[in-house]
């Protein structure tokens, strides 16, 4: 039989097997389990970045080989290892099917020709090369990362222990720790490279064990805790001393993150000397501040015995929290290993956040200290002076100074990588890895569509899903794929939520944290902010560090924004008015803490109107609250479920099927919880079950949503990648396909016209996952059928211009889509043939003869919409040879199966 459902503006007709075809499929024992999708099913879908590039994300670890500058490793806190063999004129990311994304800390190390790993690698060689040869080949060979980044910001992902290389980092074996959550520093031997010590911090949103410094040395098969304080103080840094690997410093710290506040620092933190490797510790305290926080350190390779430290205290109070200076903090220098110490400097930005000191090494007088920007001294910290950086972009977080030439400097900011051969006279800024920290992505219904989205500290941008001759950018863009050029930054600070005006393309909404919503007119530049603020004497409106709004489906020139109200704006922002109440618990322990906007709390975080009926919203909190109204706000219920239990409401999704359907998916990681919870109502809410199924513990869902054209077709987001379930959450299958890298999905959305899936991830941009229409029309009895062919998207020809090779490879270009139809089918279990296509016009002449390998599963062939090359006319120019608009029919057979859908062609965008 067939089934119908709407998909975008048009109704499609799919088959789907009957009960008799469901058992005949089946396997054949009658008490074996009916075949089930797999993760293997769906390689045939492909994910493709498509930026942008133009700013990256926070860059957390940077490490060069020994002796080899032109080595470089990068270590983003949501973006994975990257790695470079020529300077830095490409990168490659290394680490993307590890557990996490996180990075704190890498350390690379030459393997001697005395390493015992050599054993292990020779074992079945009848020759062991020599020292020479060894030297040689263990250059840069082991590495070590430390997942985690540590900066404790409120949006930060956590680790998964640590990983090593034993090849240069083309493969990494995990090798425990997972419970650190967070390692910001690691130390290798210069003797040994599998000595290894480890910073580990904990958990920032709660108490846990696995925290201090960790060692091992035999390559990470065990570890010893060294320095242990207790549930709540880690490690936070820890280094050699270069003249003696055998004296230690660690920096420990206690620090604690909830919704609404950050604690740094604590009475058991400071830092601690090991002259014996490890085996004991003394707290050095000659000179230093009794209670401490944040404690940066470096020892000085040039001048034997001089330490210096940054450290962070509110010994004696504070001047304010956003105060470069401290009363008894700032930075202090040790001359005599440690022994006794000199606050030299008051100075300390920001310190929870920064808190990086290095000493030049070949001048223990010229320090750099990391904060807003970079500040150098010349006089061992005496006095530091900003502007020696200029150029980058604010927050700086690591840095590197290359030994064997200290003009050479590299750093790593909120904005990505910035290189300097002139000791920061000038700046080279690498913007070529897409390692963007989306938080929400937008879609529009161009034709092609255009993206948007807020990225952390670098704005809200728009940019396009793909390009072609259509294009009014660079001959690079018309073709040859997405460029940095071809997307806009469309407001300031750090970027939340986008969203598209549906009658005029020329009107963008875009927000900063606080929800700092703005109308931008792209034509002409004009920017109005229309975010709602109390009068003078009430009481002020508060709004999340990532506060929602969204555009009403029923009214396009009405928005919504969620703050501890909901507010409507009308007439695209120039009215506004409050249709709740405060919607949160109101804990006063919670709303009046001090702070930035981000630990602003007892907010809305998650908000939504129904696509199908005009006034029904949902709310929920950070402070773990459902709201819901059907009559536009006169009267709100609150319908939170009791497995929520004061969880962050991530995301709610009201179905596109079903009126009193909704989704959530709740975040607990705020809360030191790390299960997964993701439910649904179908009665608005009065009751909830959970459709979390056999999704993965240990990675929250950040966002779910419903597919357009099948109900049962769900989409999720987790911390770690992204899911489908063909049976609404009864089984979850990882849709990574083996293209999306390891990386926290914030958001998907659905360009329901197009069938494509667009995710924004939080370290690696956005990647477009092109026509999921094969995915909508999955059904359990298809799964189980021997054959299907599923019903094409209608094609349109797209005009490119190939055109690149002048810029150089330091260049980024993301991946267009391929021009054409795709056909897709499904296939059971493969024979020996392949996949056959055959394409006819509506007169039955065949113009098209195609094939493809047949794998299990989904199988895809692309129609490039030209006719077979004899039909052709043979002009220069082919790749503009299409046929005409029309009806074809297109004929699937693989294995003696065989079934006929009809394929729309659809003109050319520019010849509508």
């Amino acid at each position: 039989m067939r089934t119908r459902w709407v998909i975008g503006r048009r109704w499609l007709d799919v088959a789907v097997c009957t009960s008799a075809c469901v058992l005949a499929a089946a396997a054949p024992g009658a008490d074996d389990e009916p075949r089930q999708l797999t993760e293997k099913d769906l390689s045939a879908l492909a994910w493709r970045s498509v930026g942008p590039a133009n700013m990256g994300g926070r860059l957390a670890a940077i490490a060069l080989a020994p002796g080899d500058s032109k080595t470089i490793f990068l270590g983003y806190a949501t973006g994975g290892v990257w790695k470079s063999t020529n300077a830095g004129t490409t990168f490659t990311p290394v680490f993307d099917d590890q557990a996490t994304s996180s990075i704190g800390s890498i350390a690379v190390a030459d393997a001697p020709p005395d390493w015992s790993g050599w054993d292990d690698e020779f074992e079945d060689s009848d020759e062991r090369p020599g020292d020479d040869e060894l030297a040689e080949k263990g250059r840069a060979k082991v590495v070590w990362v430390g997942t985690g980044e540590g900066n404790g910001r409120n949006s930060s992902s956590w680790g998964h222990g640590v990983y090593r290389s034993t090849d240069g980092g083309s493969s990494f074996t995990h090798l425990g720790l997972e419970e650190t959550h967070d390692i910001p520093a690691l130390a290798v031997d210069p003797r040994d490279p599998d000595v290894c010590y480890v910073a580990a911090l904990g958990h920032l949103w709660g108490a846990n064990e696995e925290r201090g410094v960790y060692k091992t040395t035999d390559g990470g098969e065990t570890w010893d805790a060294v320095l242990q304080i207790d549930e709540n103080t880690g490690a936070v840094d820890v280094i050699l001393d270069p003249h003696d690997p055998d004296t230690v410093y660690a920096a420990m710290y206690d620090r604690r993150r909830q919704k609404w506040s950050f604690r740094s620092g604590g009475p058991e933190g400071g830092i601690y000397r090991s002259t014996d490797a490890g085996r004991s510790w003394e707290k050095l305290t000659d000179g230093l501040p009794g209670q401490t926080g944040r404690i940066g350190l470096d020892v000085s390779r040039s001048a034997r015995g001089v330490v210096m430290a940054v450290i962070e205290s509110d010994e004696g109070g504070s001047y304010g929290g956003f105060a470069n200076r401290s009363k008894a903090g700032g930075v202090f220098r040790s001359d005599d290993g440690g022994d006794t110490w000199t606050r030299v400097n008051d100075f300390a930005p920001r310190p929870f956040y920064f808190s990086k000191i290095r000493i030049d090494p070949a001048d223990d007088q010229r320090v750099y200290l990391l904060g807003w920007e970079m500040y150098l001294s010349q006089d061992g910290g005496k006095t530091f002076r900003a502007g020696v950086a200029k150029v980058p972009h604010v927050d700086f977080h690591a840095m590197v100074i290359d030994p064997d030439d200290p003009e050479h400097l590299l750093i790593g900011t909120d904005g990505g990588l910035y290189v300097s051969h002139d000791r920061g006279a000038t700046w080279d800024f690498h913007n070529h890895m897409a390692v963007g920290q989306f938080y929400n992505v937008a879609v529009d219904d161009s034709d092609p569509y255009r993206v948007g989205g807020g990225l952390q500290d670098n704005g809200s941008w728009i940019g396009p899903s793909q390009t072609g001759m259509e294009d009014s950018g660079s001959f690079m863009g018309r073709g040859g794929g997405i460029t940095n050029g071809q997307w806009r930054m469309v407001w300031f600070g750090d970027g939340f939520h986008v969203a598209f005006d549906p009658l005029d393309p020329n009107i963008v909404y875009a927000e900063s944290q606080g929800g700092n919503i703005a109308r931008t007119h792209l034509d002409t530049g004009a920017q109005h902010m229309i975010k709602p603020e109390a009068k003078e004497g009430e009481e002020a409106f508060r709004f999340n560090w990532n506060a929602p709004f969204v555009v009403s489906p029923h009214e396009p020139t009405t928005l919504y924004l969620g703050g501890n109200k909901v507010f409507q704006l009308l007439d695209r922002g120039d009215r506004w008015r409050a249709i709740s109440p405060d919607l949160s618990t109101r804990d006063p322990d919670i709303i009046l803490t001090a702070g930035s906007s981000a630990e602003t709390a007892g907010t809305i975080v998650s908000l939504a109107e129904s696509p199908l009926v005009e006034g029904m919203i949902w709310a929920g909190t950070d402070d773990g609250l459902i709201h819901v109204t059907q009559d536009g706000g006169e009267s709100w219920k609150d319908v939170t479920p009791r497995q929520i239990d004061g969880r962050y409401i991530s995301k709610i999704e009201p179905s596109r099927h079903d009126a009193y359907t909704a989704y959530v998916a709740v975040d607990g990681r705020r809360s030191d919880r790390f299960d997964v919870i993701l439910l649904m109502t179908d009665d608005a809410g009065r009751t909830w079950r959970s459709i979390a199924g056999d999704l993965p513990a240990g990675a929250p869902p950040k966002v779910v949503r419903e597919d357009p054209g099948n109900p049962d077709v769900l989409y999720v987001g987790t911390e770690r990648a992204a899911y489908v379930t063909i049976d609404r959450g009864g089984r979850w299958v990882k849709l990574n396909t083996g293209s999306l890298p390891t990386v926290p999905v914030d958001d998907l959305k659905v360009q329901a016209r197009a069938m494509d899936l667009v995710a924004g991830t939080h370290g690696r941009s956005v990647w477009i996952l092109d026509d999921v229409s094969a995915l909508s029309q999955l059904t359990p009895e298809v799964v189980v059928s021997e054959f299907h062919v599923f019903e094409p998207m209608p094609a349109a020809p797209r005009r490119r211009l190939p055109f690149g090779g002048l810029w150089g490879d330091r260049m980024f270009i993301a991946q267009n889509p391929p021009v054409g139809a795709v056909i897709q089918c499904w296939v059971n279990e493969p024979g020996d043939g392949p996949v056959s296509v055959t394409i006819k016009n509506e007169q039955g002449v065949t113009v098209r003869t195609l094939s493809g390998q047949a794998r299990p599963g989904i199988n895809r062939v692309v129609w490039d919409l030209q006719a077979d090359p004899k039909q052709r006319l043979g002009t220069p120019h082919p790749m503009a040879e299409f046929v005409p608009p029309g009806e074809y029919e297109v004929a699937v057979s693989h294995n003696g199966n065989s079934e006929t859908v009809t394929l729309t062609v659809l003109p050319a965008p520019e010849d509508r």
